[in-house]
């Protein structure tokens, strides 16, 4: 099976995509390939042992193009094909905007192959964090209250905020990886955070912060049908919230068993499952949530379509690596081929006339 592993992209956690492709290549047997995507989104074959370093610090050659319909990938020597590659499955690893945003996910579709990650429209719902707050709303599961602000309409601020109080959190809605996240305890902070979160994004996302609070988080993905939740995991930080530098620069923000209360884990499992059935999601999710200590309250807060590493840390122990990736790749394989049992063709006879009018 040839199975060809796309990361990088025109995005804000380029960066972050490249250590997650570097780290799930062990993840998968047969013939893999590996396309980077450079910040231009110009894509490139690489190969299988590239370090994350030698892609900003070499220059790429091996240019490929998507043959989109025909199931194949065609590499590049300077203008002319120098190979043909068939694709049976694609393995997203691009975080954020320009693939874990259903980029990737329309990709294959016109491609016509199997992704191991979620569809077009779950993808793009939880990429939005606005969007993905109304929806987990509209399900009746709880989520901190908070407010979107646009960029055009900063006038509404101060009627927008009168129902809060500070500490806040202030973020991009379309970003991960917490960039551009910001917590702010007065006016001139809150003034500086929306500065540099429309830096990244024409829409924010405005919420109360949670002073005393637990951060959990757990993974969901379908095996042989039937979806499975992994274990529940609390992530620390010596900081407000969870950063940057603690996820991928400090290495101060470790995984630990819960420490929270049976019940409390068994929530968050039921809630991770019940958002990736009914959402509609493929592949492997994680789902963020904050847990207040002082009101015994859970909230859904995040749901990662790409999460990092592709959250095999939180299913270690139950499969081996290789054993992580083949259950994903029959999954995609199996979606895949369930998908194709609708029908994609109508013959409305529309355009037998002349020149595509249809005859009296």
């Amino acid at each position: 099976m040839n199975t060809v592993l796309v990361y990088g992209g025109k995005s804000c956690e380029h960066d972050i995509s490249v250590i997650t492709a570097c780290l799930a290549r062990g993840y998968f047997s047969g013939e893999l390939y590996s396309v980077y995507f450079d910040k231009e989104n110009q894509s490139y074959l690489v190969p299988n042992d590239y370090k994350p370093a030698r892609h900003v610090a070499e220059k790429l050659k091996n240019r490929v193009v998507f043959l989109f319909g025909e199931k194949k990938i065609a590499v590049l020597k300077g203008k002319r094909i120098s190979k043909i590659i068939s694709v049976d499955v694609v393995v997203n690893c691009c975080h954020g905007l320009n693939g874990e945003d259903g980029t990737v996910a329309a990709m294959c579709n016109l491609l016509g192959v199997p992704v191991v990650g979620s569809p077009l429209i779950p993808s793009a719902v939880a990429m939005d964090k606005v969007v993905t707050k109304q929806v987990l709303n509209q399900m009746g599961l709880p989520t901190v209250k908070g407010f979107a602000l646009r960029e055009q309409e900063l006038s509404d601020l101060i009627s927008l905020k009168d129902n809060y109080s500070y500490p806040l959190i202030v973020k991009p809605s379309l970003l991960g990886s917490s960039i551009g996240v910001s917590v702010v305890k007065n006016d001139e902070e809150l003034e500086r955070a929306l500065s540099v979160a429309f830096k990244y994004d024409c829409k924010v996302l405005c919420e109360q912060a949670l002073t005393d609070y637990t951060e959990l988080n757990c993974a969901a993905m379908r095996v042989k049908g039937e979806v499975r939740t992994g274990k529940v995991d609390c992530p620390v930080t010596l900081n407000d919230i969870l950063t940057f530098e603690d996820k991928y620069v400090s290495n101060k923000a470790v995984e630990k068993s819960i420490e929270v209360g049976k019940d409390i884990a068994e929530q968050v499992k039921e809630y991770t499952e019940r958002i990736y059935r009914e959402l509609g999601f493929q592949g492997v999710i994680r789902v963020d949530y904050l847990y207040d200590n002082k009101e015994n309250k859970l909230y859904v807060n995040e749901i990662n379509t790409i999460p990092g590493s592709l959250a095999y840390g939180l299913w270690e122990g139950e499969y081996t690596r290789t054993e992580y990736g083949q259950a994903l790749v029959e999954q995609a394989v199996n979606d895949k081929r369930m998908s194709e049992q609708h029908v994609y063709a109508f013959d409305s006879g529309v355009l037998n006339g002349v020149n595509g009018i249809k005859k009296k």
